[in-house]
């Protein structure tokens, strides 16, 4: 059952239904609510018809901000970890 209201907004989409998925379980781990359009869910166009193909990761408008923080950081996890896997990512509290 869908919480999703009428003003969501997106923060995140990919041509990828399971991305959309892992982004959005990393949104509700941060307790951020969410909700993934996907094209593939009854859709009739193919999913790699450009727009018409991309899974949307929707959250609420007053926790927009903090969702689009919560997956910069883990892309910028990922990107340290790309660059050098034996080191740990910087400590982001400080």
């Amino acid at each position: 059952m869908s919480q999703q209201g009428p003003d969501w907004i997106e923060v995140a989409s990919t041509g990828n239904d399971e991305e959309a998925a892992l982004i959005a379980g990393l949104l509700k781990s941060e307790d951020i609510p969410c909700e993934v359009e996907a094209p593939s869910g009854g859709s009739p166009w193919p999913e790699n018809l450009g727009a018409f193909g991309f899974s949307r990761v929707m959250v609420p408008p007053d926790r927009a901000a903090e969702a689009r923080e919560v997956i910069a950081r883990q892309k910028r996890r990922y990107r340290h970890k790309a660059v050098d896997p034996e080191s740990e990512p910087p400590d982001e509290s400080a």
